[in-house]
């Protein structure tokens, strides 16, 4: 019974015409792989190669954003933050038509994300946040992270979708609208705060006087180990740790909610304001720049400097 009722679901959803907007690194493996699994897909990017690659597959392409609109009940972006909030604002929630679901994948800061949400609404539409992490790769083999915000029912409804783009196990649903990029916030800064320390304390080592393979052995951990302090230390030693990223472009969407919530996190505040003045040499995932936190670390006097 269980099992014939979630074949009905994904079949009825299959109905709806999706259109996604951004067809980048993330936006492509989503489309590539609702198509496979039997979905109308219809795509727009700014980028003809993309439109060019999304047909070939065997999906539609758009003219424009408000072709989407015209054409798709069923409207998904998967943009970097800042366009998605321009693009909601300027766009779709003035064209929206009562009736259309909205699915952002994008990551977002959550008051703007409550804020477009009750826009959507008002306006008669249904709309979730569903911020994802797993990089290229995952969007590729359909192993995405999601994380999703807003009605339940709505969010049960869609699960087909989502478990056609992520890893089931890790499909998580947060709550209401808004609670998507939360949980997002909370999985990336899993490992972003314990980076950022590892490389502070490296950083410390160094500059007081220990040569490199001294601070190795001293934090107890192989040269040639998968553990991060010694990914780290081939990144010195290879010179590639100027470049490495921490997302910092996303942490000011993180703080935005600190804000909000009228709380402290002490340890991200204190970093986001020691590297924002910092020139802006490292490019994150999806190509924006932002400091390279380990140049900031290793800068003399930067207290006095700043």
């Amino acid at each position: 019974m269980f099992g014939n009722e979630k074949w009905r679901k994904k079949m009825k959803l299959k109905e709806n015409k999706i259109g996604i907007i951004g067809l980048g690194q993330m936006g492509s493996g989503i489309s590539a792989n609702l198509v496979k699994a039997g979905y109308f897909v219809t795509g727009y990017d700014l980028k003809s190669e993309a439109l060019v690659n999304l047909i070939r597959i065997g999906g539609k392409s758009a003219e424009n954003v408000n072709d989407i609109l015209e054409k798709c009940n069923v409207v998904v972006t998967c943009v970097e933050g800042k366009d998605s909030i321009k693009l909601a604002d300027n766009i779709l929630i003035p064209n929206a038509k009562s009736g259309q679901i909205f699915i952002d994948h994008s990551t977002v800061a959550p008051p703007q994300t409550r804020r477009i949400g009750k826009a959507f609404i008002d306006k008669g539409c249904k709309y979730l946040d569903a911020p994802i992490s797993g990089g290229s790769a995952g969007a590729e083999t359909g192993t995405l992270r999601i994380f999703i915000g807003g009605d339940k029912s709505l969010a049960d409804e869609f699960m087909p979708y989502f478990e056609v783009i992520g890893n089931p196990e890790k499909i998580v649903y947060c709550g209401k609208i808004g609670m998507g990029q939360v949980g997002k916030i909370v999985q990336q800064l899993t490992t972003r705060f314990p980076d950022v320390a590892r490389l502070e304390l490296m950083a410390f080592g160094l500059q007081a006087g220990l040569d490199e393979e001294t601070l190795l052995r001293a934090l107890d951990v192989s040269p040639d180990s998968n553990d991060p302090y010694a990914r780290y230390y081939r990144a010195i030693k290879d010179g590639s740790i100027e470049n490495v990223s921490l997302e910092y472009a996303e942490w000011g969407y993180y703080l935005e909610e600190v804000k909000a919530l009228g709380i402290s996190m002490p340890m991200l505040e204190a970093m986001f304001e020691f590297c924002k003045n910092g020139e802006k040499t490292v490019f994150d995932p999806l190509r924006r720049p932002e400091p390279s936190i380990w140049n900031e670390l290793m800068k003399k006097d930067k207290q006095n400097a700043d």
